[in-house]
């Protein structure tokens, strides 16, 4: 019922401010082991109508050997063009955003940049946010075929045109994304923009 009770209020809105609003964060976490057959991933598909709550959380239960996966909505007022950020700039967010947490700072790896790089190109030109590629790659396949020979991968990805400070704040609202930025057995990482589309890749090397 409260989804109802949003819409109405939705629908009330001036025409001119409901066409500046938009669900800008979507959000997800993928967590690959290296091991056969270990592979975690639980990603909750957007709502029908996301803008039709300001906030939402969807949380689903992890299974074994997975972990837990989540997606946000947010609504917010639509930027007038989106939001650019450097590679040195998003990857000082993030390592500014560790430190932070009292964790040290990972290393940017060419490897798992050209992965982050090649799956928010994906999902830009899918005009999707998706952990799947448009050719049915995954993290773990997409690090590998970027030269990264792994003992741990994860991914987190969001949708938001509001740049690298908005998919933090996203990522980090989230207690799967944010657990997988806490990782301490984690060392490098790739951090890619394609418009809208946001790829963090963290990992270690066997």
């Amino acid at each position: 019922m409260q989804g109802v009770k949003d819409r109405r209020v939705l629908m009330k809105l001036p025409k001119w401010l409901a066409l500046t609003l938009l669900p800008l964060a979507l959000a997800a976490c993928v967590d690959v082991r290296a091991q056969p057959g270990v592979v975690a991933t639980s990603v909750s598909k957007p709502e029908s109508k996301p803008a039709s709550r300001p906030v939402a959380v969807a949380n689903q239960p992890a299974a074994r050997g997975q972990v837990e996966g989540a997606s946000i909505y947010e609504l917010r007022r639509a930027p007038s063009q989106v939001v650019q950020s450097s590679q040195a700039e998003a990857a000082a967010t993030f390592n500014g955003w560790r430190r932070a947490q009292g964790l040290a700072p990972l290393t940017r790896s060419a490897q798992l940049q050209r992965a982050a790089q090649a799956h928010s190109d994906d999902m830009a030109r899918m005009n999707k946010m998706s952990h799947v590629g448009s050719d049915g790659s995954r993290v773990g396949a997409r690090a590998r075929a970027a030269g990264y020979d792994y003992r741990h991968v994860s991914e987190n990805v969001a949708m938001t045109p509001l740049g690298i400070d908005s998919a933090m704040e996203l990522w980090a609202k989230s207690s799967s994304h944010r657990a997988a930025m806490l990782r301490t057995d984690v060392r490098e990482f790739g951090l890619a923009q394609n418009g809208r589309y946001w790829t963090l890749v963290m990992g270690v090397r066997k």
